[in-house]
């Protein structure tokens, strides 16, 4: 029954991760793989070396990042000509020198394994995200999307709709 479901439940326990010294073109580059086979993949989980959690980097965090480094380059808001193949090349240089640390998110949603589904719910409306972390101890378990449940509500809802 959907009540008894528990964010271990619904967790993905394999998700996209970089340790905290990585670069912005490498969080890039997991995220756009996680994405092959799960498109709704959009949080890479942020580790220092000893593996603990260091916080995370979402979609719009990497969105905002890329729109700074594409457009610091002035040509770009100039009239006239521009090579705008050089100008993407430019910027996709300077991604790779960017780091994490000025769009980590250090205070993301974070679950129990055994929170119940109305706890899940709570946390995606509490913290205005679609994930959230399931963390035990100081190890990130998973990951929970709002894809992953309404999955779940609606695999039980819709029997009861005929």
């Amino acid at each position: 029954m959907m009540l008894r479901k528990r964010a271990w439940d619904m967790m993905r326990d394999e998700y996209p991760t970089v340790q905290d010294d990585a670069s912005l073109a490498e969080a890039i580059r997991v995220m756009r793989k996680a994405m092959v086979d799960a498109p709704d993949s959009q949080v890479v989980v942020v580790k220092t070396k000893s593996g603990k959690l260091a916080g995370t980097i979402n979609l719009w965090k990497l969105f905002k990042a890329v729109k700074k480094s594409v457009l610091k380059d002035d040509n770009l808001k100039a009239d006239g000509e521009v090579d705008w193949d050089q100008q993407f090349a430019n910027a996709c240089l300077i991604c790779t020198q960017l780091r994490l640390d000025e769009y980590l998110i250090t205070n993301p949603p974070i679950l129990k394994p055994n929170d119940p589904i109305l706890v899940v719910l709570d946390i995606f409306l509490k913290s205005r995200r679609d994930w959230a972390l399931v963390v035990e101890g100081d190890r990130v378990m998973g990951v929970v999307y709002v894809t992953d449940v309404y999955r779940e509500m609606t695999r039980d809802m819709i029997p009861i709709f005929k």
